[in-house]
């Protein structure tokens, strides 16, 4: 699919960015390409438990809803790889017996089951995956063109005129755990910095947030401690659960066609404003 097509002219984009004040990021496939890690984490994983290993880009198909759906999916891909059938992305053409949409939860599920991955022992392959991903997450994760940029100028907007009460703010949502997302932040210096305060004024994680997107829980949360209007607020992310969520929540939304999710599956949900990534915009703050 030519996702150019769907793309916001960037002059509209422009006159939306200058009526926020807070910008909510997602983190995998949003701020950071964090696929260089994750890869080698989920297929640690798979071989501790006698799973085939998947290539990176499977692996890049398998991502969203966080590391457990992960997870899930990578499982699902390295038996069906096993015994000589595809899975990842949809191909026209292909039956369900031949090939698995990873984001299929039915045809995952039952994969799974066939094989003998209940519950539980999903759970062991992805504590096992945790520690890995947790020891060498900051590894080969890079920010994506225009990221720090961006985020700097956010916070500089608002330190310019510290008597404007409509100061601009970074935050971040991801589904991500918050002990990899803070090492990631921190390497970068989002966060963490003991002379100046956090480029991130504020985030929620996976196992912090009220409820994982798509549920708006999170963003609710962030407007609180932030003390930002809703009209006030963006949310930009690569993928259905930050387009759900944003809708969910009632605030407007950024959705990146150039990141970790499909098209094909952003653009059913009518999304009003798009982007290649963060780099088409980055100027624009």
């Amino acid at each position: 699919m030519n996702s150019h097509e769907y793309l916001t002219p960037i002059a509209e984009i422009k006159k939306l960015l200058a009526t926020k004040e807070l910008f909510i990021f997602d983190l995998d496939g949003t701020l950071f390409n964090t696929l260089g890690d994750l890869a080698p984490a989920v297929n640690y994983a798979l071989k501790q438990f006698g799973v085939r290993e998947i290539s990176k880009e499977n692996v890049r198909s398998c991502i969203g809803n966080g590391s457990k759906n992960l997870i899930r999916r990578s499982v699902a891909s390295g038996l069906m790889f096993a015994a000589g059938k595809t899975a990842g992305e949809p191909i026209a053409g292909k039956s369900s017996a031949e090939h698995m949409d990873v984001r299929d939860n039915e045809a995952v599920a039952a994969i799974l089951e066939s094989a003998g991955f209940d519950d539980a022992k999903i759970d062991e392959v992805h504590k096992v995956y945790s520690a890995y991903y947790w020891e060498h997450c900051t590894e080969n994760t890079e920010p994506y063109e225009g990221v720090i940029e961006i985020i700097r100028r956010i916070n500089a907007t608002g330190i310019a005129d510290k008597r404007d009460a409509s100061k601009k703010r970074a935050a971040m949502l991801t589904n991500k755990p918050v002990n990899p997302a803070k090492k990631i932040l921190e390497k970068f210096g989002l966060i963490g910095d003991a002379t100046a305060a956090d480029l991130i004024s504020a985030y929620l994680c996976g196992d912090t947030t009220p409820e994982r997107k798509p549920s708006p829980a999170g963003i609710f949360a962030l407007l609180q401690q932030t003390g930002v209007a809703p009209e006030k607020a963006v949310m930009i992310g690569d993928d259905m659960p930050d387009v759900l969520a944003a809708k969910n929540a009632g605030i407007d939304c950024i959705t990146l066609l150039e990141g970790f999710g499909r098209p094909e599956n952003l653009l059913p949900l009518e999304p009003k404003w798009t982007a290649g990534h963060i780099k088409d915009f980055a100027e624009l703050i």
